[in-house]
């Protein structure tokens, strides 16, 4: 298996001899504390040129496919020959954050490739830190993003059945006012029927007679 195929301990294959040592040891711990905090693999790599026909992205992808396979993985590839770079995001991180964010990764770098006023040493450095600092900083946002949605849900879950029970006692209330109602207009009290006869003067007694009748339907 050749040296590209094998992924490198320490997070990095410098072909082209780019890197210092002291620089190259600084990055291979940044490197594993970006892994340990994220658990995501972090790669970089430099090569003197590239197979005929192979452009600097598609190589990039299919060293972060060698190297990690389908795990969350972000590798930095530099072609010394070209003065190219490209950054490689494993499909995992294109699901988990906004396209806009790594596009901005990727034009970043190569921004900091074109410096011509910083040495490739430096130029390695400060573009593995950019996308190092951005990616811890996306995850972060995420993370609080999560979380706030998960507090909404348990808030939704504590309100709902809440409302739920002050609506059935609402619908019964409003049954029971409406029975009630029902009810009453099925009831029909009537007076009684009064028939007064004739009053006589006082050499017949004065009296006055009446016929008091009720109906039949009345409650």
């Amino acid at each position: 298996m050749s040296s590209a195929q094998t992924p490198p301990a320490d997070g990095i294959l410098d072909e082209t001899r780019a890197l210092s040592a002291e620089t190259r040891n600084q990055l291979a711990e940044e490197l594993r504390q970006f892994r340990q905090d994220l658990k995501y693999e972090g790669w970089v790599r430099t090569c003197s040129f590239l197979p005929a026909g192979v452009t600097i992205r598609r190589q990039a992808q299919m060293t972060r496919r060698s190297w990690s396979g389908i795990q969350p993985a972000v590798l930095m590839l530099y072609d010394r020959s070209s003065s190219s770079s490209a950054v490689s995001f494993a499909p995992v991180l294109w699901e988990r954050y906004p396209a806009t964010d790594l596009v901005e990764i990727m034009q970043e770098t190569r921004r900091i490739f074109a410096d011509t006023k910083l040495t490739l040493d430096e130029r390695l450095a400060v573009a593995t830190r950019t996308w190092i600092d951005r990616v811890r900083t996306m995850e972060s946002m995420r993370l609080k993003q999560s979380l706030w949605l998960q507090r909404q849900e348990r808030q939704f879950g504590l309100v709902v059945p809440a409302l739920l029970a002050g609506g059935a006692v609402i619908a019964a209330l409003l049954g029971f006012v409406s029975r009630r109602r029902s009810a009453a207009s099925d009831r029909r009290f009537l007076l009684p029927v009064v028939h007064v006869g004739t009053r006589f003067g006082a050499a017949f007694g004065g009296g006055v007679t009446a016929d008091v009748k009720t109906s039949a339907g009345a409650h």
